[in-house]
């Protein structure tokens, strides 16, 4: 068992994604998803390493804000990737 991943779709070329992987924080999950498929790192992560702003983790349905790459996750739990949309 292994940490579950559901990616909005905007993140997933318009399908909804799910992925199990292993990992001890947030940031291991995403980098886990960033070797299965090297174009999420451009999705996720700034320059810098930092998640990008437009983004939001939940973890169990909890916001991980502020620690968010560095929130702790272990076997079981749920990682929710949402993508904060703006318009007019």
């Amino acid at each position: 068992m292994g940490v579950k991943v559901r990616l909005h779709p905007f993140l997933n070329d318009g399908k909804e994604g799910v992925f199990e992987v292993n990992g001890k924080t947030v940031g291991e999950c995403l980098n886990e998803l960033v070797k299965l498929d090297p174009a999420f790192k451009e999705k996720f992560f700034e320059r810098n390493g930092k998640l990008k702003n437009y983004l939001e983790v939940l973890v169990n349905a909890k916001t991980t804000f502020p620690q968010e790459l560095a929130y702790p996750v272990k076997d079981g739990d749920e990682i929710d990737v949402i993508v904060f949309l703006a318009g007019g």
